[in-house]
């Protein structure tokens, strides 16, 4: 009898950590020695959902659950996902415990990560544990790794897909008993994706297959630990990872007219060049490169245990820009590519005691150094060119308390306090940035002053003539409380309040974003509480479960246009001739301005008819208002709906179809305006709804084949406007585990 997704997915975390191949040295958030209750709020995808769904990144397989819903940078070509309305700089995510993010974005690219050496991903929503570490806003998500069980063990696999794509990977373990050794390696590839054929001919991109969107991933994976008890555990692990991929153009309507009588109304003069159009770029990622290492350990005493964590993560990319599809010329004003070479060194350490059958005690403490640096070297003559270092220092602290009322009620007391230190802050715009470029006519030297006239609004004096900006720091206190009961051993009840928040990144405040916006050192922290109730129920061939919840959030950070302009004056010599060129955009900030507020539910359950059929659904909603009515809550719809069915007619064979619906989402659009005039508009994406089928067929139990198709109505449609996603798309693939 095949197991449905949500009934899946819906396992208690102590159950999940007795599965076979689950690394639970990687867990976190998991019950141990001390404490055996299950997190309510918390969900796990394991391999088997994953492989059953076809989810081979991170993003398409987050994207199964209630409260969260994918994320596309069509500018930047990045997935990556919202979870219950807010990014992934509010949910970070951990690698078996160990926190992944660029240090200078704070964001990472989920694309980039493979599920297929996975045992599961644990998904805690709203009430993430104080011990977590900080940033864990709206929550935490936790890939997990594998470990084997048996002397020799492993899977190989391969497929293929729409787009020329390919991928392959192969699995190997063996446990020796105290001594274990695990390895992976995945690769996948693609040209392209096939668009819709109701996909209509835009500027820069024809009916057909997307234009530059190629991308490879290779990944490897490798693992020893030692087990001289059955307590005790300590684990090293090294990870590199080596991608890189095409930036598709914008494929929005330029002449779309965006409606906003008011406004246009009290602007007249913007006539007709109040048109819709998205920046059209030409990039293309020649690596995007992470490389890690990391130790763990886990020593039990009894009445108290000892966990600690220490980890190096360096990553490295280069974004190169250029001026047209041909992709062979950079763009004068950008001659050398974008370089990011980051690095992140942690550590932490958890104790636990346990102070009586009915009360226990943790203590978290968190250190990590994030160091970025771009530049370097230019592109195009191989020669040196400016370097620009930042560096932040965070610490987070974290105890929490939990008391057994009784034997079916818990009570959980906690607070973590997090500290954020500049130590470095390069001012980029700092003197006069030269680059030259190579064209067929010959050589260009373009000379960019940075904001050399301000024509209006706020002197950037101050900031311009700065060589590194004035550090500071931030704090933030975090408390939570939560009470969980069972009511029998079928149902369970929990709810509580905390307060969490989110410490701004290093590109947050110090970035000027290509001249678009003004940096802002002095950005504080976001604050918010978060309550929430909920309930799950197990029936003899069913399972429910249930959420309320609301979010209060203050010093909402948000972008403002301001009513300075950035003047970049270019001198450019072509040969003999040389000509002067001004270019006034006007500027947005990030600031603490906003506040906003959210009210949604959640709901999921699954039905087993019989050993044949089985059904799972999961629905979302969320209302998310802001102060500002003019600036509106961008990627989020109002309404999420996942549901399927499983049958299985004979005990080789599942067949699984799946039906995806979205409302709509607000994407923000900017408009081609003069001066201060600029302004940002939103473009209503519609609803979308999405059919999928797939059929596997297990020719013996460790050899299976299966195949189906996505989108099978072939809908055209955008998650980021003017990046459309793929259209009908078919895939194939096969397994062998031994």
């Amino acid at each position: 009898m095949k197991k449905s997704i949500l009934l899946t997915s819906a396992l208690s975390i102590v159950a999940s950590s007795l599965l076979a191949d689950v690394f639970s040295l990687g867990q976190i958030d998991i019950a141990d020695s001390i404490n055996n209750t299950d997190v309510m709020n918390a969900t796990v995808l394991d391999a088997q959902t994953m492989q059953e769904q076809n989810t081979k990144t991170l993003p398409e397989a987050l994207n199964l659950l209630s409260g969260i819903n994918i994320q596309n940078s069509g500018a930047r070509n990045e997935q990556m996902i919202m979870m219950r309305g807010f990014d992934v700089k509010h949910a970070p995510l951990f690698i078996d415990g160990i926190p992944v993010a660029v240090p200078y974005d704070g964001y990472v690219d989920f694309t980039r990560f493979a599920t297929f050496d996975l045992s599961e991903i644990d998904v805690s929503k709203g009430f993430a544990s104080v011990l977590l570490g900080p940033n864990t806003f709206a929550g935490a998500i936790n890939m997990v790794s594998k470990k084997p069980t048996k002397e020799f063990e492993g899977e190989v696999g391969a497929g293929v897909f729409s787009g020329n794509g390919k991928d392959a990977y192969a699995t190997f373990g063996s446990n020796q008993g105290k001594f274990y050794v695990q390895g992976s390696y995945s690769g996948m590839s693609r040209d392209d994706y096939p668009l819709s054929a109701n996909f209509s001919d835009q500027r820069y991109q024809k009916e057909g297959n997307r234009d530059n969107a190629y991308a490879v991933d290779n990944k490897i994976n490798l693992k020893a630990g030692y087990t001289p008890n059955a307590t005790d555990e300590y684990a090293i692990n090294y990870i590199k990872q080596h991608a890189s991929k095409g930036v598709p153009p914008y494929a929005g309507e330029f002449d779309l007219v965006l409606t906003d009588n008011a406004y246009y109304a009290s602007n007249p003069s913007l006539g007709n060049n109040t048109k819709g159009g998205g920046t059209v770029h030409f990039w293309q990622w020649n690596y995007w490169d992470k490389e890690s290492y990391y130790f763990l350990s886990k020593t039990d005493f009894g009445n108290w245990y000892v966990k600690t964590r220490a980890f190096y993560d360096k990553f490295e990319n280069s974004l190169a820009m250029y001026t047209n599809t041909n992709y062979n010329t950079l763009t004068p004003s950008s001659a050398n590519a974008s370089f990011y070479d980051d690095n992140v060194k942690g550590a932490s350490a958890e104790v636990g005691f346990k102070l009586s059958d009915k009360d226990s005690l943790k203590f978290a403490a968190h250190y990590q150094l994030d160091s970025h640096k771009e530049g370097g070297w230019d592109s195009v003559t191989g020669v040196a060119a400016p370097t620009y270092e930042m560096q932040d220092q965070i610490a987070s602290y974290g105890v929490e308390y939990k008391r057994a009322l009784t034997d079916s009620t818990t009570l959980t007391l906690g607070a973590s306090y997090d500290v954020e230190k500049a130590l470095r802050a390069d001012n980029t715009a700092y003197g006069t940035p030269t680059s030259t470029s190579k064209t067929a006519s010959g050589t260009t030297t373009t000379t960019s002053t940075w904001f050399s006239t301000t024509p209006s609004g706020i002197a950037l004096t101050g900031y311009a003539n700065l060589k590194d900006f004035e550090l500071g720091d931030a704090h933030a206190l975090n408390p939570l409380a939560k009470i969980e009961t069972k009511l029998d051993d079928t149902w369970s009840v929990y709810g509580g309040v905390s307060k969490k928040s989110r410490i701004p990144s290093i590109k947050d405040r110090y970035s000027y974003k290509m001249g678009s916006f003004v940096p802002n050192p002095d950005l504080n922290e976001e604050s918010a509480i978060n309550y929430e109730v909920g309930t799950a129920k197990k029936f003899a061939n069913a399972y429910v479960k249930a959420s309320l919840f609301a979010v209060n959030v203050s010093d909402y950070i948000q972008s403002i246009y301001l009513t300075n302009l950035y003047s970049n004056t270019r001198t450019v010599k072509t040969g003999n001739i040389t000509s002067d060129t001004t270019v006034s955009t006007q500027q947005q900030q990030l600031q603490n301005v906003g506040t906003m507020t959210q009210r949604g539910a959640e709901l999921e359950g699954t039905y087993m008819l019989n050993d044949q059929l089985s059904f799972d659904g999961s629905y979302t909603h969320l209302d998310v208002k802001n102060s500002d009515s003019s600036i509106k809550i961008t990627d989020v719809p109002a309404d999420k709906l996942i549901v399927s069915n499983t049958f299985s007619p004979i005990e080789a064979l599942s067949w699984i179809n799946s039906f995806e619906y979205d409302s709509s989402r607000f994407a923000s659009v900017g408009i081609t305006g003069t001066g201060v005039n600029t302004k940002s508009v939103y473009y209503n994406t519609g609803d979308v709804g999405t059919w999928n089928t797939k059929v596997t067929y297990h020719v013996t139990k460790a050899f299976s084949l299966d195949a189906g198709v996505n989108n099978i109505l072939d809908r055209n449609y955008y998650i980021s406007y003017g990046y459309p996603e793929a259209g009908r798309s078919y895939y194939a693939n096969v397994r062998y585990k031994f």
